[in-house]
């Protein structure tokens, strides 16, 4: 046997095809580690990571709107730590999908073609899959969560076969697996409350399960699922002791759990159609959820176990990204997983080709009513060749994703030079600049929408006043004024640069201070 004849052979195994897979992911990968600090989330995340490490608490002195761990996650040194923390943890979830496929399927090919599509959707920028958004690494935990739940025996059970055994009570390494595999989904909860739609999806197993059993045997399903959604609530309620421990707990139901209410039903509408505006209301959206899954709860005997959990998976997951209605596109990064597995269902010529079609086309038909922007994925790979082969100045390519790049670039190096622990203040939004520069907002809040959105203008006020940050930026597109902010510009700063994007304004030396 030649060389090339092992190399192939080696290719198509298991782990050649996951090798293959991890190194196109990489290869997708590369440009992102030499991306500005550009994306406005991504800046967020980071300058409240940056607020935490120097002692901050979060929720209190530094405000988002979403669960905790993702700025835990944040609290690197840099952009490209956190790249590459992405990077590391989409290496895990592709290892753990393809595993979780190998098992759902039982056969390989359908598995690669699966996790082909997981790595290719997840990676480009199409759905902002370059970015480390909160549904990247909810995914990761959802999959190794996923994994985990496939080691027990009556979720095995299920998929394994459409006749089920006489179900056993689960051992304590099983009821340990259960446990595991709960908390695993409940740090994805902690990193994005739409996570919440992937427990139900998966706790749907159970349910599946004990009607195809016509509801025998239900003792030991029944302790399997409380078991398992024990540890999904687990991470939660240390999170909330933690919370309230610190002096902080009220802040965190405020802003961390009870916003994204506020957050899902603020988005309008454009539709002028009455039909198409209902079935995107929060009713309309119940409505076709409820009625899919009672549909395949009545198909039970009709569907294989691994087409209608998925089908399952899928209408959550999309309920989930919908939630607010929003055409944001990496909201539909928690929809790839299940999605990825119906192509793959498709091809495979499985029963219930009709339902696997017919949801697939119905995200289609989403994307192009809300009007989704994917991101030009081939813009970015050029741009990024031309950077490389020097046809691009360094400049030149960071402008290229996003207009305020050589503004921010040039204003972080004045700031820091000027600086050793800048003092900034921003009254518009540039979360960016704030974690170029590693600046602590003075206030609560990163960027002045939230500011405007639960009307805290006199709080912010008070809070600027009170720091006298060295440096004051005023963004040009910001419209709304904050009340006292033109007052302390003239009586204390100075327009140190007067950027195309925003103003830069430094205070004067032996500035007296005004009382308030």
């Amino acid at each position: 046997m030649n060389f090339l004849t092992l190399l192939r052979k080696r290719l198509l195994e298991p782990k050649g095809i996951l090798f293959t897979l991890l190194l196109l992911l990489t290869l997708l990968r590369v440009p992102n580690f030499a991306e500005p600090y550009w994306y406005g989330d991504e800046g967020i995340y980071l300058t409240i990571g940056n607020a935490l490490r120097e002692g901050g608490k979060l929720y209190t002195t530094i405000v988002d709107h979403k669960t905790p761990l993702i700025y835990y996650l944040a609290m690197v040194q840099n952009q490209l730590q956190f790249r590459i923390l992405m990077y590391g943890m989409m290496m895990l979830s592709t290892a753990a999908f393809f595993a979780v496929c190998r098992t759902l399927f039982g056969r390989l090919k359908p598995a690669a073609i699966a996790t082909l599509l997981f790595v290719i959707f997840t990676s480009l920028p199409w759905f902002e899959g370059h970015i480390p958004n909160g549904e990247l690494f909810v995914i990761c935990f959802v999959l190794y969560g996923a994994w985990i739940l496939l080691h027990t025996s009556l979720v095995k059970t299920y998929f394994s076969s459409d006749e089920v055994r006489r179900q056993r009570m689960p051992s304590p390494k099983e009821q340990a697996l259960l446990l595991l595999a709960g908390v695993s989904f409940g740090l994805a909860l902690l990193t994005k409350v739409p996570a919440l739609f992937d427990i139900v999806a998966f706790g749907l197993i159970f349910v599946f399960l004990a009607w195809r059993t016509r509801l025998k045997h239900l003792a030991p399903q029944l302790l399997s699922a409380g078991i398992f959604a024990i540890g999904c609530l687990l991470p939660l309620v240390i999170s909330v002791v933690y919370f309230y421990a610190v002096g902080s707990g009220q802040d965190y139901l405020n802003f961390g759990l009870l916003y994204n209410f506020k957050y899902a039903g603020s988005w309008q509408l454009s539709f002028t159609s009455p039909v198409v505006l209902f079935f995107f209301t929060l009713q309309g959206k119940a409505l076709v959820l409820g009625g899919m899954l009672l549909l395949l709860l009545g198909l039970n005997r009709k569907l294989s176990p691994v087409t209608q959990f998925s089908l399952a998976w899928f209408w959550l997951a999309l309920f989930a990204s919908l939630l607010s209605n929003r055409p944001y596109p990496h909201y539909f990064l928690q929809v790839i997983p299940p999605a990825a597995i119906l192509v793959a269902l498709f091809f495979t010529r499985e029963r219930g080709l009709a339902l696997i079609s017919g949801s697939l086309t119905v995200l289609l038909a989403v994307l192009v009513l809300l009007h989704v922007g994917l991101y030009s994925t081939g813009a970015y790979y050029k741009n990024w060749l031309k950077y490389l082969t020097k046809q691009y100045t360094r400049q030149e390519y960071f402008q290229t994703f996003d207009s305020l790049m050589n503004d921010n670039y040039a204003a972080a190096k004045l700031i820091t030079t000027t600086s050793s622990k800048p003092s900034l203040f921003i009254w518009g939004t540039d979360p960016m600049l704030y974690a170029l520069t590693k600046a602590v907002p003075p206030t609560r809040f990163t960027v002045s929408f939230h500011i405007a959105d639960l009307n805290v203008y006199e709080q912010t006020m008070k809070d600027v006043n009170a720091a006298r940050p060295e440096y004051i930026v005023v963004m040009n597109d910001e419209t709304r004024e904050l009340p006292g902010l033109n007052q302390l510009l003239f009586d204390e700063y100075t327009i140190n640069t007067q950027y195309d994007k925003f103003a830069l304004w430094k205070r004067l030396p032996n500035a007296a201070g005004l009382l308030y």
